[in-house]
């Protein structure tokens, strides 16, 4: 029998490492990655429950859905606002993410959002509720079988220091995080200068219901800030990658027997 594997994706900083770390304090299974591991280096297993985590495996999984019945996906959203504001223990002194990353999550989610093995979760919604949020995801996986609750996973969690640093530590869930950019508002004013189609997004969502909020930014200069991924234009490597993945998707599987 083959094993079930459950994949978290979604858009750096959108709350996937601390997915990734409830699902194994809290669920038993028979293997996980330790913090990353793109979908496309986790072995084989003949057997039971392997968990695992990449943000940006959210590009390539509407085909490998489609071939693999073993799979399943948790795909995390988050305001954008908040992703583009996010800063990592790792990475000092910038921000990480941008917005046209946000938005090439975005896209390829929605392309999956429909599927019956993909759960899209909101970040809003997993710190604001973990209770709920953690039946409804037995209630859509249920190969799930619980043995710590989500709302005390800290107690019981034992992540390594790369997941600590991406969670800036480890402790209880809470909502100090969900408007976290608007201790970021130079930052916040430049990258919606720049992609003005952000604004239309947070309705899109259903994070702003109007353009209102922007009078939080008058009178901010915007600034240019350093940051992980580049503002420039990085369409040769965006075709490099989609190259490289169709042999990915072909060694992924026939390492599967799909």
């Amino acid at each position: 029998m083959s094993a079930t594997h459950l994949h978290v994706v979604g858009c750096p900083r959108s709350g996937t490492t601390l997915m990734a770390e409830m699902l194994v304090a809290c669920y038993p299974h028979e293997g996980h990655s330790e913090h990353e591991e793109t979908i496309f280096k986790v072995p084989p297993q003949k057997s039971g429950l392997r968990l695992s985590k990449k943000p940006n495996d959210a590009l390539w999984m509407a085909p490998l859905l489609d071939r693999d019945p073993n799979l399943y996906v948790i795909a995390m959203m988050r305001d954008p606002r908040s992703v583009i504001c996010s800063m990592h223990k790792a990475w000092p002194g910038m921000y990480f993410c941008n917005y046209p990353v946000w938005k090439r999550a975005e896209k390829a989610i929605t392309d999956i959002q429909a599927h019956p093995r993909v759960m899209v979760l909101r970040y809003e919604d997993l710190v604001s509720d973990p209770t709920g949020v953690q039946q409804r995801m037995e209630d859509i996986f249920p190969f799930l079988r619980r043995s710590h609750d989500f709302d005390r996973f800290h107690e019981v969690a034992n992540a390594g220091q790369d997941a600590q640093n991406a969670l800036g530590g480890l402790r209880q869930v809470d909502l100090s995080r969900i408007a976290g950019w608007r201790e970021h508002l130079p930052r916040l004013k430049q990258q919606l200068l720049r992609y003005p189609q952000l604004a239309q997004d947070l309705i899109t969502h259903g994070y702003e219901s109007s353009n209102d909020w922007q009078a939080q930014l008058d009178g901010v200069a915007a600034e240019n800030f350093p940051c992980r991924y580049s503002d420039s234009s990085e369409f040769w490597k965006h075709l490099e990658q989609k190259l490289r993945f169709v042999g990915k998707r072909r060694r992924y599987f026939r390492d599967r027997g799909l």
